[in-house]
């Protein structure tokens, strides 16, 4: 990997930083409407562009420094661009382009991910959403989504359905684009969560929804590898976000540790406080390197760069629920009281090692390719 930045990146890093301070931490109070206006303000600095370009270290570098100033806004924006937008821009056509990607560029488009489902979870052999092909070419679907990110808000959906079931998971799932206004569109009221509770989420549901054969993204029977194609960038954009919460955590706690007093001199010189802010500091660092490895091979088309994608969520996401564990810790009761900074951070963290694939489900992943390679004596 070469390490260093481009003078691209390194602008798309000023630029980011340069727009935190207009940033706004969305919370509870705050809601859809601070939402909104950080992603124009985002549009400004062409965020929604660099997620879906070709630069994914200038990716890794942008998205850092928003999910540092607001995990929220990182998260719904994720939803949007990476998540919805993604696909649409790898295999979709020019018209669904035009429609539903120009918008989520300026700013002012919201789209959503509908894949997991309440009893399947990750398995999506176990999905039960059904899209009938009827004599005219168009579907007709039935069937549910659970959590959905930005559902409450977003004005198309991207939608995965079984159309030949007995093709199996490889050749028989597709992805839909259903539009809000469609008929047979139901939007749960908004779902409450420990955390990200700036990021809108509800359960989605389509009844006898119609859709024309232009709402089929790529081919019939792509949906399963067109999902494997993006997942590992989902999997990165995870891994940016907890380490955003963890470099704002590990930033907060050294500032902290430095003004706070006891006995006579800053909490950080006492050696416990220290190892906890030196712990954090190392974690941060190899997550850093681990994600950017990733993006690196990612974009080099390196044959390891799913497996290292991978690898990063499943160390950053638990290293930022330690880092948060810690910042906690130095903070002591002025962190555990609700609204502190800290105490969202802490909330926000977990999420990371349940998204996209659980940890446990990182672990089967990357033992599974381990076993594939090594030959037995």
């Amino acid at each position: 990997m070469n390490y260093e930045l481009t003078d691209k990146q390194k602008e798309i890093r000023r630029s980011m930083r340069n727009l935190v301070p207009e940033i706004q931490t969305v919370a509870e109070d705050n809601g859809l409407e601070t939402l909104k206006q950080n992603m124009v303000k985002l549009a400004a600095v062409n965020y929604q562009s660099i997620v879906l370009g070709e630069d994914i270290v200038g990716y890794c570098l942008a998205a850092e420094e928003l999910a540092k100033t607001c995990p929220s806004t990182f998260f719904s924006s994720m939803s949007t661009t990476a998540a919805f937008g993604l696909p649409i821009n790898k295999f979709g056509t020019a018209e669904q382009k035009r429609k539903y990607l120009e918008p989520i560029l300026s700013g002012a488009g919201w789209g959503a991910l509908g894949v997991t489902e309440a009893q399947a979870g990750s398995d999506l052999s176990g999905m039960t959403t059904i899209a009938q092909k009827t004599p005219t070419g168009g579907f007709v679907l039935n069937g549910s989504k659970s959590f959905v990110t930005n559902a409450p808000l977003a004005d198309a959906f991207l939608f995965l359905a079984w159309t030949n079931q007995e093709a199996g998971k490889e050749k028989g799932m597709t992805f839909f684009l259903i539009d809000r206004k469609a008929k047979g569109v139901q939007i749960s009221e908004a779902t409450k969560t420990m955390g990200l509770r700036g990021a809108p989420i509800a359960d989605l549901q389509l009844i006898d929804c119609a859709v024309g054969p232009e709402a089929v993204l790529g081919k019939t029977g792509d949906g399963y590898g067109q999902w494997t194609a993006v997942e590992p960038l989902l999997w990165l954009s995870v891994s940016l976000l907890a380490l955003g919460i963890g470099v704002s955590c590990m930033e907060n706690s050294t500032i902290y540790a430095k003004g706070r007093t006891a006995f006579g001199k800053p909490i950080g010189y006492f050696e416990g406080v220290g190892a906890k802010l030196a712990i954090m500091f190392t974690m941060v660092d190899l997550g850093r390197m681990i994600t950017q490895r990733a993006a690196w091979g990612m974009e080099h088309n390196d044959t390891e760069a799913a497996i290292l994608a991978s690898c990063a969520k499943l160390f950053t996401s638990e290293a930022v629920n330690k880092i948060a564990d810690l910042a906690m810790q130095i903070f002591a009761g002025h962190g555990y009281i609700l609204g502190s900074k800290v105490e969202r951070l802490y909330r926000d963290a977990r999420i990371a090692e349940i998204v996209y694939g659980t940890s446990e489900m990182q672990r089967g992943f990357i033992a599974a390719d381990s076993l594939k390679k090594f030959k037995t004596a």
